[in-house]
């Protein structure tokens, strides 16, 4: 399957997109302020209190992670956490029709931190990464490396392939975010250089997944509900054999008029894949769905409706709490 990386714009986001990097994602002022609260966390050294600093968890698993790792409001005001949740919560679900995030962990990387090779496939649909990381700093590495999709031995057989023709590297530049399929292997790289927390990488990150129908505008959201399970329901019951082969997230965003019909329907997400490669079968099955989404009547209104609708192929997340 096609994979794609979009910068800076989530509404030039390719439905397929794999990786995608959104460059300034924060307003600079509230970007700048949750920088500073890191930087006055580490300050003055020889005046921190146990109450204030004993917060970090060193989390080294062998082979796997060497980071340190915190709750971000104990270091970060809650309420800036909290307006970037509400950020990147709105953005996911215009961007990938995901409206939930889990709450993120802060992450700090220095001199010897790293991430070995995974992947998330059970804690999310997406991976969010959100640099707070200097620009400008006295250590190097830490990006977030994400392996390309494909089959790098058959794609690569008669050609020498390394770095970057195997993976993505991005870099934790300040007010970036990325984001990535949970499914794909990513790690990341060791930090070399300064011991100083402030010169070294760091992160609020977490996962999203997908929080039901989304709707706005005229119509009610029980009045959605009913015609468009029932339109769900029919593209399963038609072909469950065939949709029961593919796994991932699509959503779909649908536009009714004020009369009750669908007037676009359009693919927000496909990041459905079947194990094959080489299968072919999952285009006809997107079209009869867009059909028969087009199809669906609803009740007449005073104005428009946009719909949301997220769909879920293959296992479930599980649950956790």
């Amino acid at each position: 399957m096609a994979r794609g990386r979009t910068q800076a714009n989530p509404a030039a986001a390719p439905r397929r997109a794999g990786v995608i990097v959104a460059d300034d994602f924060l307003p600079s002022d509230l970007a700048e302020a949750m920088r500073r609260d890191i930087e006055a966390h580490f300050a003055d050294p020889m005046a921190h209190r146990a109450d204030t600093h004993q917060v970090w968890n060193y989390w080294h698993v062998p082979q796997l992670y060497t980071y340190l790792r915190t709750t971000p409001d104990k270091v970060i005001a809650r309420e800036r956490v909290e307006a970037f949740m509400g950020a990147l919560r709105g953005w996911a679900l215009a961007t990938l029709g995901l409206g939930t995030a889990t709450w993120p962990y802060l992450s700090l990387y220095v001199a010897g931190c790293r991430q070995g090779w995974h992947n998330d496939a059970v804690n999310g649909r997406f991976g969010f990464v959100y640099s707070l990381t200097r620009n400008e700093r006295r250590t190097e590495g830490g990006q977030t490396l994400i392996l390309r999709e494909g089959d790098a031995f058959r794609a690569n057989l008669v050609r020498p392939i390394a770095g970057g023709g195997l993976y993505e590297a991005v870099e934790p530049r300040f007010n970036r975010l990325v984001v990535f399929d949970d499914r794909l292997a990513h790690a990341v790289e060791p930090v070399e250089g300064a011991m100083d927390p402030v010169e070294g990488r760091v992160v609020l990150h977490g996962h999203l997944s997908e929080a039901g129908t989304a709707v706005a505008g005229a119509l009610r959201p029980e009045q959605v509900a009913a015609p468009l399970a029932a339109a769900l329901r029919a593209f399963v019951a038609d072909a469950p054999a065939r949709i029961a082969l593919y796994h991932g997230p699509l959503a779909m965003r649908l536009t009714i008029g004020p009369g009750g019909t669908v007037e676009h329907c359009a693919v927000l997400l496909d990041r459905v894949v079947h194990r094959d490669p080489g299968h072919a079968d999952w285009e006809p099955l997107l079209a009869q769905l867009i059909d028969g989404l087009k199809s669906v009547a609803f009740p007449p209104a005073d104005g428009e409706t946009t719909v949301i609708q997220p769909i879920m192929l293959g296992a479930p997340l599980p649950r956790r709490g």
